[in-house]
C-alpha cells in the first residue's frame, strides 16, 4: 500500500508539473525559463490515469488488508503509513495536485495593479503575439510577468485559452523582437507577431 500510494502521489505531481514550475517561478520571483517542461502537458492525461489507478489499487489493498486484520490473521504491528488515515492525506494531496490548473489562478496574490513603466505621451504599439505550450493560469502569469520588465511595456494581457498575448508597448524603447525574446526566455514558443 505504502509503495502504490506513494506512486500515486508522484504521479499527481507530475502531471500538475507543467503548472507548478511556471507559479513557483513567479511566486519565487525568479524568471527561470521552463524550457523542457512544456513538453509534460501532453503527457498530463497519462499521468492522471496512472494516478488514479495507483490510487485504486492502493485503497484495494488497505481494504483487503483491513479484511485481515478484522479476523486476526495479521499479527504485524501497523505503522502509520501503511494505514487509511496516511492514505487519506496521500489521496487528498494527489486530488489538489491533479486539480491545480483549475485553481492556480487564486494562488497569485496580486499586489494592486502590476508595476509598468508609465504611459508617455508617445503613441503606443499594440503586438499580438501568439504562444504555443500554456495550458493554466499558472503560464499566463509567468509569461506576464517577464514581458511587463521590458523597458517601454504598458500593459500585458495574456490568455493561455487563446494561446495569445497582446502587449502595448513603446516602439522607441523595446521592440517586438525584445518582446518574443521574453516570451522565450520562459520555455514558451512563440508562434507568431502581428504589431499594430
Amino acid at each position: 500500500m505504502k509503495t502504490t500510494g506513494l506512486i500515486g502521489l508522484f504521479t499527481a505531481f507530475a502531471s500538475s508539473f507543467c503548472c507548478t514550475i511556471p507559479m513557483l517561478a513567479v511566486i519565487l520571483g525568479t524568471s527561470g525559463s521552463v524550457n523542457g517542461l512544456v513538453w509534460f502537458e501532453s503527457f498530463r492525461p497519462y499521468s492522471i490515469a496512472l494516478t488514479i489507478v495507483a490510487l485504486g489499487w492502493a485503497w484495494y489493498e488497505q481494504s483487503k488488508s483491513n479484511t485481515m486484520k478484522d479476523c486476526a490473521c495479521d499479527t504485524n504491528k501497523t505503522f502509520f503509513w501503511q494505514t487509511k488515515g496516511f492514505l487519506g492525506i496521500v489521496t487528498g494531496t494527489a486530488l489538489l495536485l491533479l486539480t491545480l490548473p483549475s485553481y492556480s489562478k487564486l494562488l497569485y496574490q496580486e499586489k494592486g495593479k502590476e508595476v509598468l513603466q508609465p504611459v508617455q505621451t508617445e503613441p503606443q504599439k499594440v503586438a499580438y503575439v501568439t504562444i504555443k505550450g500554456m495550458s493554466c493560469e499558472s503560464c499566463e502569469h509567468h509569461i506576464k510577468k517577464e514581458v511587463a520588465k521590458l523597458k517601454g511595456v504598458s500593459a500585458v494581457d495574456v490568455s493561455y485559452q487563446k494561446g495569445a498575448a497582446t502587449v502595448k508597448f513603446d516602439s522607441k524603447k523595446t521592440s517586438i523582437d525584445d518582446i518574443k525574446k521574453a516570451v522565450d526566455a520562459t520555455g514558451y514558443k512563440v508562434t507568431g507577431t502581428k504589431t499594430l
